[in-house]
């Protein structure tokens, strides 16, 4: 019996003693958890703290680059039309050159005889140019017995037919034509000669 009872209180002690080593083990195990757990949680707000300031970084960059970029395109459309403004102002200072010369009159006649191709100058029709051209352009219609009529709106030269019976008029000003080049050139980046 007392060997019965020496093995019964071994036993207990060796349970009591393993069991006290399993709750120290499982205890420094759920130690060790909630030390990782909280490790993990540490890193993962530290990595979304990170993240964040490198997505503000990135936008900030973003915004300094769109800015960057409307800046230098405003300066090269700036640019542009400054250049684009001074071809034009040249090409109206040669145009005006132009309207000073003897192949002005011959313009003049070449636009006498396209507008008479496209409508007839015998039918009702006025013929309208600028003031400095009223001498020329009477001398040009002479043979088809028009007399012109000043049009203040004119500026660089040329003529324009009206029929007002038929409601058609016929531009071949050098001004239509400027204007027209100029829209073309603003809106395709190009020009027709």
């Amino acid at each position: 019996m007392e060997t019965n009872t020496k093995l019964e209180r071994f036993i207990q002690q060796t349970e009591s003693a393993a069991q006290r080593e399993a709750d120290k083990l499982i205890a420094d195990a759920q130690a060790q958890a909630v030390t990782m757990i909280n490790d993990d949680r540490e890193r993962m707000e530290a990595r979304s703290a990170m993240l964040a300031r490198i997505s503000r970084a990135e936008n900030d960059e973003r915004k300094r680059v769109a800015e960057s970029r409307y800046v230098l395109d405003r300066k090269v459309l700036t640019h542009r039309n400054a250049l684009v403004n001074g071809l034009f102002d040249d090409i109206r200072s040669e145009l005006v050159e132009f309207t000073r010369s003897q192949k002005y009159e011959e313009h003049l006649v070449k636009c006498v005889d396209a507008a008479n191709r496209e409508r007839s100058l015998s039918d009702p029709v006025f013929v309208y140019c600028r003031k400095a051209d009223a001498g020329l352009a009477e001398k040009v219609l002479k043979k088809y017995g028009i007399i012109p009529k000043t049009d203040r709106n004119i500026l660089i030269g040329g003529l324009m037919f009206k029929y007002p019976v038929k409601g058609i008029f016929i531009d071949l000003t050098l001004d239509s034509a400027f204007d027209a080049e100029r829209e073309a050139f603003s809106s395709r980046s190009e020009m027709q000669l």
